[in-house]
């Protein structure tokens, strides 16, 4: 069984409008979340064969933040992933020898809900009608494959799992 954890970046800070939207860094409550999703990693005793993550600033503090606590065999963090279409994020996770069952993506949306849309089958439809509506900042959408070669990705459809949101981890621990 392949799994993907699919995860938006955590909430970036828009105080610096100078900045290009590429150096965007994150913000307390992205900060916050990203340690969250760190924690609720953690609890569920994930491994993780593989990240993928986009270049860009706030994908890297994600990650950096994970990293902390979440020792990943191998990373790769990629400029393509930036402003990715679905598609172009299908053909980089094609290229993943198949002794990484188990990655991890940090992206942006809407590529990542987009993604999530197209190689899913709709069965779990609360899940799915919760990631339509929004994939929020910092947000993991869990999906596994009854498939052993990454090549399969686009012909064979994957089962959303689960659909985690710092928002309900917070109300939880509350």
């Amino acid at each position: 069984m392949f799994k993907l954890y699919a995860m938006r970046h955590a909430k970036s800070s828009w105080d610096f409008p100078d900045l290009d939207d590429h150096d965007r860094p994150l913000n307390k409550r992205g900060v916050n979340s990203a340690k969250l999703i760190c924690e609720f990693f953690i609890k569920k005793k994930l491994k993780f064969d593989l990240v993928y993550c986009s270049s860009s600033k706030r994908t890297i503090q994600t990650l950096n933040i994970l990293s902390e606590k979440i020792s990943f065999k191998k990373i790769i963090k990629k400029k393509a992933l930036y402003h990715a279409s679905e598609d172009e994020i299908i053909h980089i996770l094609k290229q993943t020898v198949d002794n990484y069952k188990t990655l991890l993506l940090i992206n942006h949306e809407p590529s990542i809900s987009e993604l999530i849309n197209r190689i899913c089958l709709k069965e779990n439809s609360d899940q799915f009608e919760n990631l339509k509506r929004k994939f929020p900042t910092a947000a993991v959408a869990e999906v596994s494959f009854n498939f052993n070669d990454w090549k399969k990705l686009s012909k064979v459809k994957g089962k959303l799992i689960s659909f985690i949101k710092p928002k309900d981890l917070q109300a939880s621990k509350e």
